[in-house]
C-alpha cells in the first residue's frame, strides 16, 4: 500500500522506548512534530523566516490514538495534513499518521494549533505571502477552510445627541493620549475595561485561548467590571483618567 504525504521517515533508538520496551509517548509526540516543522521548512518556513517576522506555531490540543505497538529498532513514516485552517493561516488544525516499518498504521495524531507574536504574546495571523504558502500543505478529505471571524466594535453613535457625562467621557478618552508617559500596564487594563463596560456592558466575549496572554488579562479585567452600569462606568473612567494626570 502506498503511503501519501510523508513528511517523516525515522528510525526508532533504544533511548526512546520506556521500560516495557514500547516506544514511549513522548516520542510519537516528536515524530509528529518532526513531520510537521519538514514540510513548513519545505513551504519556507525556516527558522529565520520565523524569527524575522515574530512568529512561532503553539498547540491548543494533542491528541494520540495508539493502534499498534512501535518496537526499537523499527522505522516509522508519518504523514501529514490539514484538517481545517482559517484563511489568513491564523488557526490550523492537522491529522497525522504513523506507520511502522511493515506498513501497519501505529498511531494517529491530532493536533489544534495557532500561530503566536513571540514579541507581543498574542495570537497572529499569517502574512498574505505565507497564508497562501500554508495552504499549500496537503488537506485531508475532510478539510474545512474557516473564514476569518469579524471583529464587532460598538461605539457611542457619534449622530446621536450626546448626554453631558457622554462628552465628559469622549473627553476624556481623548485626553488619554496626552498623557505625557505611557501608563503602567495594571493602568491600561484599568482604562481598558472601563471603556467596555461603559460601552458595551457586561463582557460579551469568550474566554480566549491560554496561550493568548494579552487577551486573557483583557478579558480578566473586564470580567470584574460586570454589573458596573454604563453610565457608572463612563464616570470611573472619568475619575480614572483625571487621577492619572493629577498622580500619574
Amino acid at each position: 500500500m502506498e503511503i501519501k504525504n510523508v513528511f517523516y521517515e525515522g528510525k526508532v533508538l533504544w533511548a526512546m522506548v520506556d521500560a516495557n520496551n514500547h516506544l514511549r509517548h513522548s516520542a510519537y509526540a516528536d515524530f509528529a512534530a518532526q513531520a510537521r516543522l519538514e514540510i513548513l521548512q519545505k513551504l519556507g518556513f525556516s527558522p529565520k523566516m520565523m524569527k524575522d517576522s515574530n512568529l512561532g506555531p503553539i498547540l491548543f490540543r494533542e491528541e494520540l490514538i495508539y493502534m499498534r505497538e512501535v518496537a526499537p529498532g523499527d522505522t516509522v513514516k508519518v504523514t501529514c495534513e490539514l484538517t481545517k485552517v482559517r484563511k489568513d493561516g491564523s488557526r490550523w488544525s492537522f491529522t497525522q499518521n504513523m506507520y511502522r516499518g511493515d506498513g501497519i498504521l501505529a498511531a494517529v495524531i491530532n493536533v489544534d494549533g495557532a500561530w503566536i507574536d513571540v514579541e507581543k504574546r498574542r495570537l497572529a495571523a499569517l502574512p498574505p505571502e505565507w497564508a497562501n504558502k500554508f495552504m499549500e500543505i496537503p488537506k485531508s478529505e475532510n478539510f474545512v477552510e474557516e473564514a476569518i471571524p469579524e471583529k464587532k466594535t460598538e461605539t457611542i453613535n457619534p449622530n446621536k445627541k450626546m448626554t453631558p457625562l457622554e462628552e465628559k467621557y469622549e473627553a476624556a478618552k481623548k485626553r488619554v493620549m496626552e498623557l505625557p508617559e505611557r501608563p503602567s500596564n495594571e493602568k491600561m487594563l484599568e482604562i481598558y475595561s472601563l471603556a467596555k463596560q461603559a460601552e458595551i456592558g457586561d463582557i460579551n466575549i469568550e474566554k480566549p485561548a491560554m496561550f493568548d496572554f494579552v487577551a486573557a488579562a483583557k478579558y480578566n479585567s473586564w470580567s470584574k467590571k460586570k454589573g458596573i452600569s454604563k453610565e457608572d462606568a463612563m464616570q470611573q473612567y472619568i475619575d480614572y483618567v483625571e487621577n492619572l494626570f493629577k498622580n500619574g
